[in-house]
């Protein structure tokens, strides 16, 4: 899922005021910067979004969480972390909320975890903002550009179909009234959070192209997945090798671990029956140089019967 959470994060880095007041509920916050929150633990981890602003002459920190369905682990015990962590680092008031991008998640998060005896008290309560749950219609009506990228994530309203509201909500990115270049971000952020609620071939057949081709978000995140992916392959394809102490090794462990990256890339994209299906024709595939051929290939997809085309040629 973490092309939902790259979509969200970059929203919130490239529009923070909007979304923030949108999401904290309050007007006329001040962003102050964005904070590097790297927790020095045994796994090191980042927040999703946390953001020191100012509202009313008081400084806070913002600490948005996004989830795309259900946590594992549960969401109280990890917000009671990022909380005691920003606390003890910052020694200011921190402001969590949780944002559920998909139809079912998060439905049994009660949003506090508490305790309580004769000696001791704990408490820790957190803002839950649940899309579905959200009247997108009246989000629309704000004329918010950023908030229109998770408006086919929120209830559309009643007297209108699933697909309908889709096209409404593409319709409303595609006019919004911005800068061509951040219009580009919203279409092609809202494509990728739309896969979440809807089947792929209509959020491809809704949005056009050339605009998604156009998005500096999407050529980003293209260029740095392209780059991890082939970084990661290479780099298990050596250690492989180093340890079998064999040419052979290095070689076959390439091509397995390119062929593994190629397999995670689609089934991140597309539904996962359907790349079972092209799995035997990659698999037969020997040469490293046509391998390595289809791993960028396999990201800059934006339906299968393009990779299914650069496969076959």
């Amino acid at each position: 899922m973490a092309q939902y959470d790259i979509s969200t994060k970059y929203l919130l880095l490239e529009h923070p005021k909007a979304l923030i007041e949108y999401f904290l509920g309050r007007q006329n916050i001040e962003i102050l910067e964005h904070l590097n929150t790297d927790q020095p633990t045994f796994k090191t981890h980042r927040g999703d979004s946390t953001t020191r602003i100012r509202i009313d002459a008081e400084e806070i920190i913002v600490h948005l969480e996004v989830q795309s369905g259900n946590s594992p682990k549960p969401m109280w015990a990890r917000l009671a972390a990022y909380c005691g962590f920003l606390i003890g680092e910052f020694q200011m008031p921190v402001y969590c909320m949780v944002l559920y991008l998909g139809t079912s998640a998060g439905q049994n998060d009660p949003g506090y975890y508490a305790y309580e005896t004769a000696e001791f008290r704990y408490l820790i309560e957190y803002k839950v903002i649940r899309l579905a749950e959200i009247d997108g219609q009246s989000v629309l009506e704000t004329q918010t550009p950023a908030l229109i990228p998770f408006t086919p994530l929120m209830k559309p309203p009643a007297d209108i179909r699933a697909e309908q509201w889709l096209e409404k909500c593409v319709e409303a990115a595609e006019t919004a009234p911005v800068e061509t270049a951040v219009r580009d971000d919203l279409v092609a952020t809202l494509g990728i959070l739309s896969a979440l609620a809807y089947d792929t071939e209509l959020v491809n057949q809704l949005i056009k192209e050339e605009i998604v081709q156009e998005s500096t978000f999407f050529q980003e995140h293209l260029e740095k997945a392209t780059k991890r992916v082939t970084q990661e392959a290479l780099e298990q394809g050596l250690q492989q090798g180093l340890q079998q102490g064999l040419q052979q090794g290095i070689e076959q462990e390439r091509r397995e671990s390119t062929i593994r990256h190629i397999l995670i890339v689609l089934k991140t994209k597309f539904p996962v029956d359907i790349v079972n299906a092209l799995t035997p024709a990659i698999e037969k595939i020997n040469g490293m140089e046509r391998l390595e051929a289809l791993l960028p290939a396999a990201v800059e997809a934006q339906n299968l019967e393009t990779f299914a085309r650069a496969l076959h040629e």
